[in-house]
């Protein structure tokens, strides 16, 4: 009996020392991804994430695609993320493409003599064949910098054609990925115009860099407005809502934007408010209504993003309700932690919370609440937001053109006492 007793211990203790053993190896496993796989950085967690975007885009692109047993397998063509055929869905209208250009299914053709073109050579092609051939130098003068972001530097410049202000965004070519990357924002600004959105005016390349004219917003960006002054909870809910009028209107045509963050959000002195930067944004279709690839901004990513998972259209809707934080609390959650750490919070502490939500009404928290869900099934959707209570009690836009000009007054102090 006491045989049997002392077996069965060893046993239970065997299997829970086995136990023990896994999890341990499952965490060791799991540091090592997180510190070599494709998210490693040691940079904050300040600029866009885009971790060499046309392998992770390709890599997707494989996963989902499957052979037949029956056949032997064949050549893969992942298709280039950022071509003309990636988001010609978006218009419902092909985008020019160079003539002489064969066609994607030929581009494997068994012909010694026609090899395969490269995803650098065809983003190149597409490049070229729809941006504008005259020169922009005889065009834009009184070219005055902005800001510099992890894609460009947008200058302010003046449009000798027709007296107005302009925004030009130059974007080197020389990055991995770059052409894909500019073909993505011109056609998707181009092909999604909205009154939520930057329009877009023209694109040029000029000495191996891609100029692109947007319009100007003479109120900056809202990351801007936030470093200056404070946002009471109507102008909160008033930049909420333009922002997901813009988002609704993208969903609407499968497009992801995916990088949705103060930063790429501008205001006008009129209190106008756009959605900008779509170099990171994704089009969906029939037969691809899911994206898995790991880009975006650390501390506004969504769960689905940072594990890598299947996610669709409300990733952006994540970002929002990050965004919410941001002009409540001044910074995103995690926002001066460096890229590794930010995962590690997020996925040790979940949905990120107010600091003092006593001291914010139930509709603020409600909304973010609907905003931050984990499971992207629960999160609600940009029209379902435009009805929450919180949005529809939010000020008119031209309410916060008082806002833009205040922080304009302190962005000057501020300039005026850096020169004293």
């Amino acid at each position: 009996m006491i045989g049997r007793v002392c077996a069965a211990a060893c046993t239970v203790f065997s299997v829970a020392f086995s136990g023990y053993c896994l999890v341990r190896l499952t965490r060791h496993l799991r540091r090592t991804w997180r510190q070599d796989g494709p998210l490693a950085s040691t940079a904050g967690s300040a600029s866009p994430l885009a971790p060499s975007l046309a392998e992770e885009e390709a890599k997707e692109k494989q996963r989902d695609i499957k052979t037949p047993a029956a056949v032997p397998p064949q050549p893969l063509h992942a298709e280039p993320l950022h071509t003309a055929s990636a988001l010609q869905h978006a218009a419902g209208a092909a985008a020019p493409v160079a003539s002489g250009a064969a066609p994607a299914a030929s581009a494997w053709s068994s012909s010694p003599a026609r090899q395969p073109q490269t995803r650098e050579e065809q983003s190149l092609k597409t490049l070229r064949s729809i941006v504008s051939v005259s020169q922009p130098k005889q065009r834009y003068t009184a070219f005055e910098e902005l800001g510099r972001g992890g894609f460009g530097t947008v200058y302010k410049a003046l449009d000798a054609s027709t007296g107005r202000q302009v925004a030009i965004k130059k974007m080197s070519l020389q990055e991995e990925a770059s052409e894909e990357l500019a073909v993505s924002e011109i056609l998707a600004m181009r092909n999604n115009r909205n009154a939520n959105i930057v329009t877009y005016l023209d694109s040029y390349l000029v000495d191996g860099e891609l100029w692109l004219a947007m319009e100007f917003m003479d109120g900056g960006t809202l990351s801007g407005v936030l470093r200056a002054v404070f946002l009471e909870e109507g102008q909160i809910g008033a930049v909420c809502r333009e922002c997901l009028q813009g988002l609704r209107f993208l969903h609407s045509r499968q497009v992801i934007h995916r990088d949705v963050k103060s930063d790429n959000v501008l205001v006008g002195m009129d209190g106008s408010v756009k959605l900008a930067d779509f170099g990171l944004c994704a089009q969906l279709s029939r037969e691809r209504s899911k994206r898995s690839s790991r880009v975006g901004t650390p501390s506004w990513m969504a769960p689905q993003v940072v594990r890598g998972e299947a996610y669709g259209p409300k990733v952006d809707i994540w970002s929002l309700g990050i965004m919410g934080l941001e002009m409540v609390e001044g910074e995103a959650p995690y926002q001066r932690e460096a890229r590794l750490r930010v995962f590690e919070l997020m996925e040790r502490n979940g949905p990120p919370k107010l600091q003092n939500p006593r001291h914010h009404s139930a509709l603020l928290r409600d909304f973010l609440r609907c905003c931050l869900q984990a499971d992207e099934d629960r999160r609600w959707s940009a029209q379902e937001l435009l009805q929450h209570p919180f949005v529809t009690s939010g000020d008119p836009a031209s309410n916060l053109a008082a806002l833009i000009t205040s922080a304009k007054e302190v962005q000057k102090e501020w300039r005026g006492d850096a020169y004293a």
